[in-house]
């Protein structure tokens, strides 16, 4: 499914949730049109709905027809998806995503006796092995080996040693009171997940992504004018020329579809309020 930014974000919860249950013949006329799977729209809706994104798969299809029809084409997509965001099954999906969301706990940490034991065991495991393969090797090597093993026995000993040891009760200190401050983050993060992203509740993220199509699509002059340079189209306003790929495809997509899904989207987030 060719992706490009879209101008009517009902379209895509529609193309990515809808059921066989919801899908009316004028329904799979539109989705036939514009060439969307209705397995392929679902793997990415919830995707785009987060991201936020908004895409049409066929500028120029939707250009293609005629005024009434870009109207009616939001028009029954709206009816559709109001529908269908009240059953289980979009509840289930948004809670789903919700979970991926979630702030990770911080995992509890290793104090000092640990971390010592742990130490212990490698510097030991390491002195094994390179004894076993010191066995082998050529009398300079040796003296090598010999060298770095002694080494690691110092360690080994530091490791009891108070005065020399990293391990100390300054140290756990450290380590919990690290801990106690990512405890607090943890909780702050998930008091915000929990605002942001209410169980069994999709609306905030529904009018978070309805707010942000409104806001980027607000200043779109329609009556622009283009020129040709080098075969291709672009802004006679230089200002026009340095918007984004989104502002440019709400131009594109022409005033009408564009109005019509601004005035669906106002009225759907009034509902959620």
């Amino acid at each position: 499914m060719k992706k490009l930014f879209f101008l009517l974000p009902v379209l895509i919860v529609v193309f990515g949730f809808i059921t066989q249950k919801y899908l009316d013949d004028n329904l799979k006329k539109l989705l036939a049109q514009f060439n969307v799977s209705e397995g392929d729209a679902k793997s990415t809706v919830l995707y785009n709905i987060a991201g936020p994104s908004y895409y049409i798969p066929n500028v120029k299809l939707l250009k293609s027809l005629a005024l009434n029809d870009r109207a009616e084409m939001v028009e029954l997509i709206g009816s559709r998806i109001k529908e269908y965001v009240n059953t289980q099954e979009f509840i289930n999906n948004y809670n789903e995503f919700r979970e991926t969301r979630k702030p990770s706990e911080p995992e509890k940490p290793k104090y000092s006796d640990e971390l010592k034991e742990e130490q212990k065991t490698n510097l030991n495991n390491t002195i094994k092995e390179m004894e076993a393969n010191m066995k082998n090797l050529q009398a300079d090597q040796k003296q090598m080996f010999e060298e770095v093993i002694n080494q690691l026995k110092q360690q080994l000993k530091d490791i009891d040693d108070p005065e020399k040891s990293l391990y100390t009760p300054q140290t756990d200190d450290i380590i919990k009171q690290s801990y106690e401050q990512q405890l607090e983050y943890y909780a702050a993060d998930l008091k915000i997940w929990n605002e942001e992203y209410p169980v069994n509740n999709p609306k905030p993220l529904i009018k978070k992504w309805l707010d942000g199509f409104l806001s980027k699509s607000k200043d779109i002059d329609f009556n622009a004018q283009l020129k040709t340079v080098n075969k291709r189209q672009v802004f006679v306003n230089p200002e026009y020329e340095k918007k984004d790929s989104q502002w440019k495809l709400y131009f594109r997509a022409g005033k009408e579809p564009v109005e019509a899904a601004r005035k669906f989207a106002s009225n759907w987030i009034s509902e959620l309020k």
